[in-house]
């Protein structure tokens, strides 16, 4: 399996993959982040609680969603089942890996294989991070040079995701890094080949030796106006595609 393939695989278990129009680092709101965190929690099985105006609950599963609908697995219960009622306001809690998943939906219709309902206009799903990342698809396309500083340790790798005020790092190097290193001079190569120079302070290091690859999270340092910019102008370009698929 080739270096790019065993990353890839690695990154289908690995971080959420999220992302939002705004900074708030709580709600996801773009309408192909959310339809992708929802289709993270359908694959993953995980149970749902939904609540009712009357303060009762039940278990369930999200079993599907699409660009105009999710369909709720059928309660196992009649009491519940009977509840469910066309234009019934619905709240939808649960954890993926270990963070609140919630977001409310309205009912439409029940059908032998669930109950449809509305797709939601945003999740509530804290993050830790200041910013959101987005996880870029095809990342091989995105190229990442630079060294660790007061070295001549050359890094060479991929841009796995990226935010406002950091990015991921797949880095195919045998270079030790560490928590607190300093990576200067730095070049991204971003859509089109357009080049972003920068420098990186190495926040979090995860080696993956059976993929072949060290997953490096860092922050921006230095970032002119005019990168800072550009940055910008790619993740909201970025976005604004996804959104079309």
């Amino acid at each position: 399996m080739s270096i790019l393939n065993q990353i890839k695989k690695a990154l289908s278990t690995d971080d959420i993959k999220s992302a939002v129009n705004s900074d708030n680092p709580n709600f996801i709101t773009q309408v192909s982040q959310v339809k992708r965190m929802l289709n993270l929690v359908v694959e993953a099985r995980v149970q749902v609680s939904i609540l009712f105006d009357d303060e009762s609950e039940y278990t369930s599963r999200i079993l599907s969603a699409t660009n105009n609908c999710i369909i709720l697995d059928l309660f196992n219960t009649r009491e519940a089942h009977n509840k469910v009622l066309p234009d019934l306001a619905l709240q939808v809690h649960a954890k993926y890996k270990a963070v609140p998943f919630n977001f409310s939906v309205t009912a439409i219709k029940i059908q032998p294989n669930g109950y449809h309902c509305s797709f939601p206009d945003k999740i509530y799903h804290p993050q830790k991070r200041s910013f959101f990342r987005i996880s870029l698809d095809n990342f091989e396309k995105y190229k990442f040079s630079g060294s660790v500083q007061y070295s001549e340790n050359t890094l060479t790798g991929f841009i796995l995701d990226i935010s406002y005020g950091g990015l991921s790092l797949a880095i195919h190097s045998n270079i030790y890094i560490k928590k607190g290193d300093l990576l200067s001079p730095c070049r991204l190569e971003l859509k089109n080949g357009h080049l972003i120079h920068l420098d990186l302070i190495a926040c979090s290091v995860k080696s993956i030796p059976q993929n072949g690859y060290t997953r490096v999270g860092c922050e921006f340092l230095n970032l002119s106006p005019k990168e800072n910019k550009n940055i910008r102008m790619f993740i909201t370009e970025y976005q604004r595609q996804s959104a079309k698929k």
